[in-house]
């Protein structure tokens, strides 16, 4: 389904009223959009998204999972808990016998991680002073943080800082004019957790943020707060659960992402 711009909240009740009639009048209601969620399994839902035309600046497309993380807990996978200073995501996922995984933060040439990492209550690197953002999980509730609002915590289990944000706390933030393969992570207003990641088209940040920050009326993903990952090359996923495939390689290893596991 192609969305052609932003559906104006003031017109939601007319749409609304359209949808009813059906019902009112004996008949079935509309069937749901092309891109709505489909679910994979109580908690774990996927959704594919075609963006064109306004308020989108050029073409492209998204694969998102949507997790209650209650029972697909969402954790920090490190290539050096298994032997190797990167790995793709696909065998990241793998080794770690997680059912979903996509591509974490920053690193240096020689893929030493930049920023702070978390692993199940570990810290495996430590905090960097820089504006950007840090996606944790403390007492099973996921939350985006700035780097200067991050205090350490032992009920912290698992921590990724990455940047910039993207949305915050409701808010679409301005992004600068750049165009690369994305990926990032977001959380809804019911403290769902969405890790998206564009498929075979290049995005502008400005154009993540909106789709984001965008309600699921307009046709986005609702989220109340979201950060970018790292992106070009190392923008990856990889899902392989139940009846879902789904393997969007990237142009090398990585040093880190983010796991999907089942409790």
């Amino acid at each position: 389904m192609e969305i052609k711009g932003i559906i104006p909240k003031k017109k939601g009740s007319f749409l609304l009223t359209l949808m009813a009639l059906p019902l009112l009048m004996g008949q079935a209601p509309f069937p749901p959009p092309l891109n709505s969620w489909k679910k994979v399994d109580e908690g774990f839902e996927v959704r594919s998204l075609t963006l064109q035309g306004q308020p989108f600046q050029v073409p492209f497309k998204v694969r998102a999972l949507r997790l209650e993380i209650s029972r697909f807990p969402v954790r920090v996978i490190d290539s050096r808990d298994f032997g190797a200073n990167r790995l793709e995501v696909r065998t990241m996922a793998q080794k770690s016998q997680a059912l979903a995984a996509i591509n974490g933060g920053f690193f240096l040439p020689d893929y030493k991680p930049l920023g702070l990492l978390i692993v199940d209550g570990r810290e495996t690197n430590p905090l960097r002073k820089a504006d950007w953002g840090i996606f944790l999980i403390r007492d099973n509730v996921p939350r985006i943080l700035h780097t200067k609002d991050f205090l350490p915590d032992k009920s912290i289990s698992q921590a990724l800082q990455v940047g910039p944000r993207l949305v915050v706390a409701g808010r679409e933030l301005t992004m600068k004019k750049q165009i690369a393969r994305r990926s990032a992570v977001g959380i809804t207003y019911k403290n769902q957790v969405i890790l998206a990641n564009t498929e075979k088209t290049d995005a502008y940040a400005q154009d993540l943020a909106r789709i984001f920050w965008l309600s699921e009326e307009e046709g986005g993903l609702g989220c109340k707060d979201a950060v970018t990952l790292d992106g070009g090359p190392s923008a990856q996923m990889f899902v392989e659960y139940k009846s879902l495939k789904i393997d969007i390689p990237g142009g090398w290893g990585v040093p880190n992402g983010l796991g999907v596991f089942k409790r």
